[in-house]
């Protein structure tokens, strides 16, 4: 079931109704114990729904957050995508050439006194719901005109301190049979889960880098763990649930110093999370980001892609280029062959997309 649009089509007197209580998550129904912690699409008439109620954490501590009731209705246009810099969100269209990216406005939370400095990624619901993360701390973020307000501030309880770089939902029946649940990814590759007191609980790793990614592209860390270099998406998928990261192969994880400088594609096992712990969750290299034959960009390969969104059999990539300043790429999801498709003056710091964006999931290889 696909929901109304989050930014332009559902009030804001109607989102403030929205239960939120108790792990990151958003569905309908009610909350269940449990031990894990815890778009803009055009939509058919509003179902029948209510607001979920959080249940009992337990290892991750504290309530699943109730989301929007169901509302049905298959897209007939593209999903929104949502891209930002440190400080401002913007929105995208992936069915454009250019992805017309428009600028909403500025985060109000983020780069003020005593503020974070960045934001480092956002993810956004089934429902519409637009979550954000920086070093320290987890937002609710709510457009209103022309400012993207922080109307929910968790801090992360992260005594390790180590960056957290990306940021996604896993699908409703992934962690919990009736929501979402928060995911957030680090330079340690390693995935979080978050409750709405901040506490996190592991849900896998990304495993570790192989001799080459099977493209006859080689790696000069091989057997190290892979880091997140920029994002994680997951994707519901007609209820297979499918997911893809941008990572790379670094001398010494968590650091990000003297990392190779072409990211690599991967798919995870989103099936795998519920049971993972602190096991690996990858299921296929797909590649290093390298220039598909028709692609003349004059590049070697993409790095610093710190966020991804899909839609249809692409993963649209948005990064910095040394030479270039700000870049949108196009990944081909199979082959992780691409190009770039634009270059902004802005720097892109990550992206996100709805969990129901309609995807064409290769085969494994």
């Amino acid at each position: 079931m696909k929901c109304l649009p989050f930014a332009s089509r559902l009030p804001l007197a109607a989102l403030a109704l929205a239960a939120v209580t108790g792990s990151l998550s958003c569905a309908t129904g009610n909350g269940t114990t449990s031990g894990t912690a815890g778009n803009d699409t055009t939509s058919g008439t509003a179902g029948a729904g209510t607001a979920g109620t959080g249940g009992t954490g337990a290892t991750g501590g504290g309530d699943p957050i109730g989301g929007f009731g169901g509302m049905g209705g298959k897209p007939d246009v593209p999903p929104v995508i949502y891209v930002h810099t440190n400080t401002a969100l913007y929105q995208a269209d992936p069915s454009k050439p250019d992805l017309a990216v428009t600028e909403i406005g500025p985060i109000d939370c983020i780069g003020g006194a005593g503020e974070d400095t960045s934001l480092t990624d956002l993810a956004v619901s089934a429902d519409g719901q637009i979550w954000g993360i920086s070093k320290t701390n987890v937002f609710r973020l709510e457009i209103s005109g022309n400012t993207v307000l922080c109307t929910q501030t968790i801090p992360l309880n992260n005594p390790q301190d180590i960056r957290f770089y990306g940021l996604t939902f896993a699908p409703k029946g992934v962690l919990d049979p009736d929501k979402e649940v928060l995911i957030a990814g680090n330079t340690a590759g390693e995935l979080w889960a978050v409750s709405e007191s901040g506490q996190l609980t592991m849900h896998g790793t990304l495993g570790t880098v192989p001799a080459t990614d099977g493209n006859g592209n080689t790696y000069p860390y091989a057997g190290k763990k892979w880091e997140l270099s920029g994002d994680v998406v997951f994707l519901e998928n007609g209820g297979a649930p499918a997911g893809f990261a941008t990572v790379r192969d670094c001398p010494n994880p968590p650091s990000s110093s003297g990392c190779h400088s072409i990211d690599t594609l991967v798919e995870l096992n989103i099936t795998k999370l519920a049971t993972a712990g602190s096991s690996s969750v990858l299921k296929s290299i797909r590649g290093q980001l390298v220039p598909s034959a028709n692609c003349n960009d004059g590049t070697l390969g993409y790095g610093s892609i710190f966020g991804i969104t899909a839609w249809k059999d692409k993963i649209f990539g948005f990064g910095r280029s040394q030479n270039l300043g700000g870049i949108a790429i196009t990944i081909n999801n199979d082959t992780a062959e691409g190009c770039i498709l634009k270059t902004f003056t802005e720097e892109w710091s990550g992206a996100g997309v709805t969990t129901i964006a309609d995807v064409d999931i290769p085969p494994p290889k």
